[in-house]
């Protein structure tokens, strides 16, 4: 029998989440909330069993990868995959693997805070010490594998590198793989979480934006550039630069969406116009579309849509908002004001803090 273990951290992005997935640059920080894999390896052939201590479940399969279960387990079993690849340790073999990632829940709800990149990169990490030592760059390549697999190539590894070099790193995609440098945020500058109470779904926010990045649309372009402008700001040490462009994303995404919204309000009035030319029962077809693939957020509110932008901002953008959110503040008196404010409107601050090591154990 062969036993190890790791436990890695997990993250928060500062600046250039998803439009990283365009090669634009992303600031992570590693943040204390730490998810632990231990693996018990025996010399002969048997399944692969999953305890995860923080969804009550035990799973157990032949290890094949004609299945790729969610959570915990499937985590476990993209991180396996991806190091037998490269025949560093045996699929074959019984293994028992506990995991324990009940710090990046409330409940069963998720707190955005990068629960799946934690337990891939220590369930990497665990099953590669089986062989000896592992690095830092072998961990990261295999757990980019892992992820590949786990999220069906979707995803940009970013907070991969994040788990695996702690502290605060500038990750950018450089044809297969990743260039991860070190940084720091700016002197004096606060990085403040708090949790909206809802989960959002990162496989469906994955797949949407590489549908709209695949178009490559023109509004995306300036996201790009204001992640550009953070990542220097960091780089410079510049806090006013980095607090400038983040603000800055949020304007841009505010934009994105009224120009969303309008194409929809335009295409919506010239498809149901068309329509009543021809005789057909438009309130019906409204109702049709709703639950086909025309469906959208304006032909919902049809006939009670009153133009007031202020209402409707952010409404596509609102599930890129649930789970996790970051404030940057300049003192700790701000930083406590935040909290706050936040309070009062139903916004759970988290208490965290960088971590400033990556992946650890073996």
């Amino acid at each position: 029998m062969t036993e190890t273990a790791a436990r890695a951290p997990g993250k928060l992005f500062v600046s250039g989440e998803y439009v990283v997935l365009m090669g634009a640059p992303a600031v992570i920080a590693a943040v204390d909330r730490h998810a632990e894999v231990r693996v018990t390896r025996s010399e002969k052939p048997g399944p692969l069993v999953v305890r995860s201590l923080a969804e009550g479940t035990s799973w157990e399969a032949p290890v094949a990868r004609n299945e790729m279960p969610g959570g915990d387990a499937g985590a476990v079993l993209a991180a396996l995959h991806a190091v037998a690849e490269r025949a560093e340790v045996p699929a074959h073999l019984g293994t028992e693997v506990v995991v324990d990632s009940r710090p990046f829940l409330v409940g069963e709800r998720k707190l955005g805070l990068g629960r799946s990149s934690a337990t891939l990169v220590a369930a990497v990490a665990a099953f590669l010490a089986t062989r000896g030592r592992p690095t830092r760059e072998g961990i990261l390549e295999r757990a980019l594998a892992a992820n590949a697999l786990f999220q069906e190539g979707r995803g940009s590894g970013a907070d991969l590198a994040a788990a695996v070099h702690g502290g605060v790193v500038e990750v950018c995609r450089q044809d297969a793989g990743l260039r991860v440098q070190s940084r720091a945020l700016p002197r004096g500058v606060h990085l403040v979480a708090g949790w909206t109470g809802e989960s959002a779904p990162t496989g469906l926010l994955l797949a949407r934006f590489a549908a709209a990045a695949a178009r490559e649309p023109m509004s995306l372009g300036p996201l790009r550039e204001v992640a550009r402008r953070a990542a220097d700001a960091v780089e410079r040490g510049d806090a006013q630069g980095l607090a400038d462009a983040v603000d800055r994303s949020a304007q841009v995404a505010k934009a994105v969406n009224n120009l969303v919204m309008w194409a929809c309000l335009v295409a919506d009035h010239e498809g149901l116009a068309l329509a009543k030319r021809y005789g057909l029962d438009t309130e019906k077809l409204r109702k049709a579309l709703l639950i086909s693939s025309a469906a959208n957020n304006a032909l919902a509110n049809w006939g009670h849509q009153t133009m007031a932008w202020a209402e409707d901002d952010m409404a596509i953008v609102a599930e890129m908002a649930a789970d996790c959110g970051i404030a940057l503040a300049e003192s700790a008196a701000q930083a406590a004001r935040v909290r706050s404010a936040w309070q009062e409107a139903g916004i759970v601050p988290l208490a965290i803090a960088i971590a400033p090591d990556g992946v650890t154990g073996g």
